[in-house]
């Protein structure tokens, strides 16, 4: 367990491959018929010490399940347990066979977030197309 990550994390700024400042993200989900813009104002992280966490995106969306680091990657790796009954983009990725299922039967997705860099009070994430997200540890 990567101990540093222990705790909440707040969203700072989100930097594009260029290390441009991103203020707007325009997102297209294929099959799901949903695009839109995304302000980045988050998520709220939080990883507990007995292994689960929570990423809070709004107070009415937050993923919870287990995480462990991945030193080999330099990653956090998260199992994203779906909420029953499944919702409709839950249903799609398990009829999909994006989902796994563990030994209760629930259903889960694996999330990895490659760590660019992790101090005890700064935590920066590389996304899709070589964006960073950088959060800071909450006090």
């Amino acid at each position: 367990m990567k101990t540093e990550l222990i705790g909440t994390w707040e969203f700072v700024e989100l930097r594009d491959a260029q290390g441009n400042k991103v203020d707007t993200i325009f997102h297209n989900v294929p099959g799901l018929d949903k695009q839109g813009w995304e302000i980045p104002k988050g998520p709220l992280l939080t990883y507990n010490s007995d292994g689960t966490y929570s990423k809070q995106f709004t107070p009415q969306n937050t993923d919870t399940g287990k995480w462990h680091y991945d030193k080999k990657k330099k990653a956090i790796i998260q199992m994203l347990y779906y909420e029953k009954p499944y919702k409709m983009a839950a249903q799609y990725l398990i009829d999909k066979g994006h989902a796994k299922k563990d030994e209760n039967g629930d259903y889960y997705e694996v999330i990895t977030d490659e760590v660019v860099e992790l101090t005890d009070d700064k935590l920066i994430i590389l996304e899709r197309e070589g964006r960073q997200r950088t959060f800071k540890k909450k006090e």
